[in-house]
């Protein structure tokens, strides 16, 4: 882990969000602000300024924390967008 916020660091990237997928089984993503939609196929969230959408089969909320959201299911794909959201 230490080497991936080093790399992410000298990248000047925004660690506000992040997320991290195990294909298949589940998905963590971290700085959710809102949950915008929910379907088992489609959960569409806010971040800030992104726009998440995670698709795939048999999806449900594992918990929610503090901007931390597990997501359980067959996870398939998640897309990013910028959006205008804060």
């Amino acid at each position: 882990m230490k080497l991936l916020q080093q790399i992410l660091s000298e990248l000047g990237a925004d660690l506000s969000a992040s997320v991290t997928l195990v294909p298949g089984s589940c998905c963590y993503l971290k700085g959710v602000k809102t949950i915008l939609s929910f379907s088992p196929e489609l959960i569409t969230l806010s971040a800030g300024k992104l726009t998440l959408s995670v698709g795939g089969e048999d999806m449900q909320v594992g918990g929610y924390f503090e901007g931390d959201l597990l997501i359980k299911g067959a996870v398939r794909e998640v897309k990013v967008e910028k959006s205008d959201r804060n």
